[in-house]
């Protein structure tokens, strides 16, 4: 590509730009003699062991051996091609490139993209301020005190749909290639229509402030018209993955939180955008959030590397049982990967926007003193899974002993690990020397599912508060008239659960089995842990769990979605292996059977997530 470019305009780039100022929008940097130094943006690390050299505007990691210039630090980081790259960095310092008409095609689609999603964001902003189709959405926004200015500031929007923003954007020279690449449009049976249809619209931004893709909310009103019709919809729908927008790394508000979590010493991430929206209007500009995905190893290392070895991340996901159990998610990503966060808890099960800007006069003076409350990571997880751990029997203790360890077992810092143990010992009043050797004698979750091992499944604690599969037996269990949705519609089947769970789906996906029959199960005689858990299921209303059920036929469509797509995953990385292991027989009719299925597989894993984006959105 640099051939294409020039030798000449790539140089010009490389000198304008401003190296320092550039790996500071990834790192916080320290002048060190005519050098500066930071943590690594490339690998977590506490310690700092990447410089940057402004004279031949370098820099290099003795930590991981990274090592570049401008080009290549936005070609990693933004996972940009090489011209790409180059005109993305020209832009930045205002050069203006000259292509070689072997290059414009190719050249051109990113640029496409960029300025049909700026278009589309200006003609819904415009929709939202001047239609008096939008008047509903501009009363929901006051409805919830978020003011003009906030609401400008970060550039909401209303789609009409009706095929109008296709109609406008066709008009302006942008094809229907584009708009369905841009996941502005779909194609339904050869129509191509509006993505985004009476939705108040949320624009997401890379680092750069640039438009990649939308966050898009159902009026409270057409929610409950919808429900009340039987029609599962969800409140938010988000864009899918494009060539701009990769949900598991972006993050939202992060090109504005940016600055301000640097003076601040914190970055706080909430659930939503009206959160954010809310706090950055209270003067709390450090806040982002993480849209239509759980918190990623992608998310916890920008945050960690935004603040900094001296910095905070905050967790402070909504109060209600959903929002507290993602923050047990989010902390054991962030665990594994090495970045030290702390998890607020917000008080009678509010989210933040209800606090500070639809709440008292002494909403900031609250919101000060939960973040003020934060607890570490472990900390947290300790106290959320075993809040009364004497009041546990020797097993229960250490099956939740377990769960904590399976969280500290992928931490890269053996010493932090260490130290952590001592304090799980502590808090469980158990020898250490015990639990480092269930540390080490127990196998990873995933080399565990591998095997299938029935008694390392059965041992997982199955009251832990986010589990898929406590969810669906529990669903199962209590409304046997969706055993057979469960079965048919949903194509759950008792493969998807390991060890002594398979034997109990297999039951409960039976028509008129008797679930009090389940106690008699050899296979639950014979694990304590499964037979309290299937006690519950009997027993227990759904209200009981802390997993937020709501409705159970659309609860059971997320949780068995989500549990799929994990199993599809795992038959994909099968697939894998066995084409690897194909090609390199050079079996070209068992090369090209796998790779039919693997096909269909992909298939079903792009359907299975268009359905629970529907019905978690």
């Amino acid at each position: 590509m640099r051939a294409f470019i020039g030798e000449e305009q790539v140089r010009q780039v490389k000198d304008r730009v401003d190296m320092v100022q550039l790996m500071g929008e990834y790192t916080p940097l320290r002048k060190s003699g005519s050098q500066f130094t930071g943590c690594c943006p490339f690998h977590q690390e506490r310690t700092p062991s990447m410089y940057v050299y402004p004279e031949q505007q370098t820099y290099h990691c003795f930590g991981c051996g990274a090592h570049g210039d401008a080009i290549s630090l936005i070609r990693e980081k933004e996972r940009l091609e090489f011209s790409d790259a180059v005109e993305m960095l020209a832009k930045r310092v205002g050069i203006v490139l000259k292509f070689d008409r072997q290059t414009d095609a190719s050249r051109s689609e990113r640029d496409s993209l960029v300025a049909l999603l700026e278009f589309a964001t200006a003609c819904y902003e415009r929709t939202l301020w001047n239609s008096d189709h939008a008047a509903e959405a501009r009363a929901y926004l006051a409805s919830r005190k978020l003011s003009v200015e906030v609401c400008t500031r970060f550039r909401l929007g209303w789609a009409p749909g009706g095929g109008q923003l296709v109609a406008e954007a066709r008009a302006k020279g942008f094809s229907h290639d584009l708009l369905l690449k841009a996941d502005l449009a779909v194609d339904r049976n050869g129509r191509i229509g509006d993505r985004f249809f009476e939705r108040v619209t949320f624009p997401i931004c890379d680092r750069f402030g640039n438009p990649i893709a939308f966050s898009a909310r159902l009026l409270p009103a057409a929610e409950r018209a919808a429900k009340e019709a039987g029609r599962g919809v969800g409140k938010y729908v988000n864009s899918t993955d494009t060539p701009l927008y990769h949900k598991g790394g972006t993050v939202f508000n992060l090109h504005r939180a940016r600055t301000a979590s640097r003076d601040r010493g914190r970055i706080i991430v909430m659930e939503g955008p009206t959160d954010v929206m809310a706090a950055d209007q209270a003067g709390y500009h450090e806040c982002v959030a993480v849209l239509g995905t759980a918190l990623t190893a992608d998310h916890a290392k920008q945050l960690g590397n935004l603040v900094g070895a001296e910095g905070r991340v905050v967790l402070l996901l909504d109060g209600d049982r959903a929002g507290q159990a993602n923050s047990l998610k989010a902390v054991r990503t962030c665990l594994s990967v090495g970045v030290p966060v702390r998890v607020a808890v917000l008080p009678d099960e509010l989210d933040p926007a209800e606090l500070l800007v639809e709440g008292t006069s002494d909403g900031a003076a609250v919101f000060e003193r939960v973040i003020a409350d934060s607890r570490g990571d472990l900390d947290h997880l300790l106290r959320a899974m075993a809040p009364r751990p004497y009041e546990l029997d020797h097993r229960r203790r250490l099956a939740v002993a377990d769960d904590i360890l399976a969280a500290l077992r992928p931490m890269p810092d053996a010493a932090l690990r260490g130290l952590h143990l001592r304090d799980v010992a502590d808090y469980f009043a158990l020898e250490r020397s015990v639990l480092e050797a269930r540390l080490a004698g127990v196998r990873p979750p995933a080399q565990a599912a591998e095997a299938g091992a029935a008694g390392a499944a059965a041992a997982e604690e199955v009251a832990e508060l986010d589990d898929d599969r406590e969810a669906i037996m529990h669903v199962l269990t209590r409304h046997p008239e969706l055993r057979s949705f469960a079965a048919d519609d949903l194509q759950l089947e008792p493969s998807h659960f390991p060890g002594p769970w398979s034997a109990i789906a297999a039951v409960l996906l039976a028509e008129g089995t008797d679930v009090t029959g389940l106690l008699a199960m050899a296979e639950v005689e014979s694990h304590p842990t499964v037979r309290a858990s299937v006690f519950r299921w009997v027993n227990g209303e759904l209200s009981s769990l802390r997993i937020d059920i709501g409705d159970a036929r659309t609860s059971l469509v997320q949780h068995v979605s989500r549990l799929r797509v994990i199993h599809t995953k795992a038959q994909l990385l099968r697939l894998s292996r066995e084409i690897s292991e194909a090609t390199r027989a050079g079996d070209m009719s068992k090369l090209a059977a796998l790779t039919a299925e693997r096909f269909a597989c992909e298939r079903q894993l792009s359907d299975l997530r268009g359905r629970l984006d529907a019905s978690e959105g």
